[in-house]
C-alpha cells in the first residue's frame, strides 16, 4: 500500500497547480502508479523527452502547414502507436494507463492524444485537445490554418464537418453554440477526470470495485462538487462494507440534490444502510 500513498499525495500536489501549469503526462502516471503498483513510472517522462528529440528535426524541416503531418508520421510511422482496436468491445485498463500506452505504443484516444500533446509541446506545437462526446482528437493552431488530427487513426485529419457529425451523432443534432463548446479546448484537468471517468467504467465492467472508488475519489479530488461523483462515491463505499462513509456521501447527495431524477432510489438505499448502522451504534 506504500505505492498508492505516495501515487495519491503526488497527484494531489500535481493538480494543486493552476491549471494551465498541470504536469500533464506526469499526473497520469500518478494515476496508473496507484493502480499498478511496482516502481514509480517517473522514467517515462525521459521516454517522453527521447521522443520529442528525435522528433524534433522531422517536424522543424516540415512545413507550417504541415507540422502536425510531421509529428504524426513519426508517432505511427516510425513508432508504430495505434489505436487498440478492442478497447470499446473488451475494456482494458491497460489502455488509460500511460505507462503501459507507452509500452504497447497502444491505448485509447484520449491516451493516444496525450502523447501527442506531451511531444509536441516539449518541440513548441501550440497542441490542444479536442474533447469531442466518444472520441478525442488534437488541434494544431497554424498559421496556414488550425489542423485536426485523429491520434486513434494514424493522425488521420479531420474537418470541421467531421467533428460535427461526430457530435451530432450523439446529441441528434448541432449548432454553432453547442459546436463551439464542444471544440473549446479542454482544460489539464478536464483531461484527466476524462481519463479517470474511462478507469471507472473499465473498472466497474471488470466487478473491480476498490479500483473504481479509487478512480471516483480522484474525481473527487479534481472537482469536489460533482453531485454524480459523490453519489458513486457513496454508492462504492457501500459495495465495500463502509457503511458510516457510504451514508455520509448518500445523504449529502441526497440534501445537496433534492430535484435529482434518483432522489427516491438514493433515499431508500440511505434508509437501508441507517439500518444496517443502527444497531452497532
Amino acid at each position: 500500500m506504500e505505492h498508492h500513498l505516495a501515487a495519491r499525495r503526488r497527484f494531489a500536489a500535481l493538480i494543486r497547480r493552476p491549471d494551465p501549469q498541470v504536469p500533464l503526462a506526469e499526473a497520469a502516471l500518478a494515476l496508473a502508479w496507484e493502480d499498478q503498483g511496482g516502481p514509480a513510472p517517473w522514467a517515462h517522462l525521459a521516454r517522453l523527452d527521447a521522443m520529442a528529440r528525435a522528433a524534433a528535426p522531422r517536424v522543424a524541416a516540415a512545413r507550417p502547414g504541415e507540422r502536425g503531418g510531421a509529428l504524426a508520421a513519426y508517432l505511427h510511422g516510425e513508432l508504430g502507436f495505434r489505436g487498440d482496436p478492442g478497447c470499446y468491445s473488451a475494456p482494458d485498463p491497460a489502455d488509460s494507463y500511460l505507462d503501459r500506452v507507452l509500452e504497447r505504443r497502444a491505448g485509447l484516444p484520449i491516451l493516444l492524444a496525450v502523447v501527442y500533446l506531451e511531444v509536441g509541446w516539449r518541440l513548441g506545437l501550440p497542441l490542444q485537445g479536442v474533447a469531442l462526446p466518444g472520441h478525442f482528437i488534437v488541434r494544431l493552431a497554424d498559421p496556414e490554418g488550425d489542423q485536426l488530427l485523429d491520434p486513434f487513426a494514424g493522425g488521420a485529419a479531420w474537418s470541421l464537418e467531421d467533428c460535427e457529425r461526430q457530435v451530432a451523432s450523439y446529441y441528434g443534432e448541432t449548432g454553432p453554440e453547442l459546436l463551439a463548446m464542444v471544440m473549446a479546448p479542454p482544460g489539464r484537468g478536464a483531461i484527466l477526470a476524462r481519463i479517470l471517468r474511462n478507469l471507472k467504467q473499465t473498472h466497474l465492467a471488470r466487478d473491480d470495485n476498490a479500483r473504481a472508488l479509487a478512480a471516483v475519489e480522484r474525481l473527487l479530488m479534481l472537482d469536489a462538487s460533482d453531485p454524480g461523483e459523490l453519489r458513486d462515491r457513496g454508492l462504492l463505499r457501500l459495495r465495500a462494507g463502509r457503511l458510516h462513509a457510504a451514508l455520509e456521501d448518500l445523504e449529502r447527495y441526497a440534501r445537496q440534490n433534492p430535484a435529482a431524477g434518483d432522489l427516491a432510489t438514493i433515499k431508500s438505499i440511505a434508509a437501508g444502510v441507517v439500518e444496517k448502522v443502527a444497531p452497532r451504534n
